[in-house]
Parts: C-alpha cells; sequence; structure tokens
C-alpha cells in the first residue's frame, strides 16, 4: 500500500466533498481538512498542515487556482485542481497556478491513486529545480560580493586584479573563513579602507 497521506479537499459541492473522502480512505489516505470555499482551503492548510490538496476551480470568494497560490506561497505541497470543466480557458487558469495535477469531475476512483502519484513527482521535481535556482542565486550574490571587495582592494591597494584575487583566497584559507565572508568583512572596512 502506498504512504498515507494527509489531504485538504476543497470544494463548493458537498457531495463531491464527501465523494472524494470516501475515494481517498479506500486508498488509505486520512483527510483532515474540508473546505467550502477557496479563502476556507488557505486558513485550513494554515491549520491541518496536508501532504496534499485538492481544490476545486470555481468555488465563491477565491478559485482554485487562487487559494492554490496562497497556499504554495506560505506552505508548498502538491495540489491537484478538480473541476468540472475541460474547455481550454479554464485549463489555461489552472497551468499559471502552482498546480501539479487536474482532474475532471466527477472524479474516477481509478484515476485518483496515478494522478496523486504524478502531482507529488512533479511537486518533488519543481522543489528541486527551486533548490537549484536558489542556490545557484546565492553562488551570484556571492560572486558579486567577492567582486566588489576584489574592486576595493585593488582601488585602495594599488594591486591587479589577479592580486587582490590571490589575496582575498590566501586570507580566506590562513583564517579558515570561506572567501564570501571575508568579502564582507572587507566591504564593511570599506570607509576604513579609503582613508588610507
Amino acid at each position: 500500500m502506498a504512504e498515507s497521506l494527509r489531504v485538504l479537499i476543497a470544494d463548493d459541492e458537498a457531495l463531491h466533498n464527501l465523494a472524494l473522502t470516501s475515494q481517498l480512505e479506500t486508498l488509505g489516505h486520512h483527510v483532515v481538512a474540508m473546505a467550502t470555499n477557496g479563502r476556507e482551503a488557505v486558513e485550513l492548510a494554515r491549520e491541518s498542515k496536508p501532504d496534499i490538496a485538492f481544490l476545486d476551480i470555481r468555488m465563491p470568494g477565491m478559485t482554485g487556482p487562487e487559494a492554490a497560490q496562497q497556499i504554495a506561497a506560505e506552505r508548498p505541497i502538491p495540489i491537484i485542481i478538480l473541476s468540472a470543466y475541460s474547455d481550454e480557458r479554464t485549463v489555461e487558469e489552472a497551468t499559471r497556478s502552482p498546480v501539479f495535477h487536474y482532474l475532471v469531475k466527477p472524479v474516477d476512483p481509478d484515476d485518483l491513486a496515478p494522478a496523486i502519484a504524478v502531482a507529488r513527482a512533479r511537486f518533488e521535481e519543481w522543489l528541486e529545480a527551486r533548490r537549484q535556482r536558489d542556490q545557484l542565486e546565492l553562488k551570484l550574490e556571492e560572486r558579486k560580493l567577492i567582486e566588489r571587495a576584489k574592486g576595493l582592494l585593488m582601488e585602495t591597494r594599488g594591486l591587479t586584479e589577479r592580486e587582490a584575487y590571490r589575496f582575498l583566497q590566501k586570507t580566506s584559507q590562513d583564517k579558515n573563513t570561506p572567501m564570501v565572508e571575508l568579502a564582507r568583512k572587507i566591504l564593511l572596512a570599506a570607509p576604513l579602507l579609503q582613508k588610507e
């Protein structure tokens, strides 16, 4: 049996909520929260911390895609959009939000387990891509700090670019301090260096 997940369901149709709850529980999952509109879904996601959410695309007050945006901003989880509509406009609306699968209602019980597996796999890929992007952004920021510190050393000490880099590298090794930390310290001391 697959891993048991904590599930949030948001649909303004009570019968659909009950049917989906029954299908999910048959698969071994536990419905921890049930909402009837988008705002309630966001609040319940905050309180119940589900592993996955099923959001109806059209709900009063806030649509499923709008709720998905808010849920993902606070605590990203795999989100599956449910819709009685499969027209191009509706599907496009869903693709502009952080959703990882789309199911047309009424949900066929045979489609549920594969949809959950696909949504979770896509979510993991998305998380990894975001982690890599964040690492690249951090490295770029660190590189900029090192370049600025190197430029300051060139300006205040009359060093060549190569000499300034070598100074940073050697001092970093001697003091057992990451180069970016050394660069931060040099930049903080810039007013003193420029007075000398």
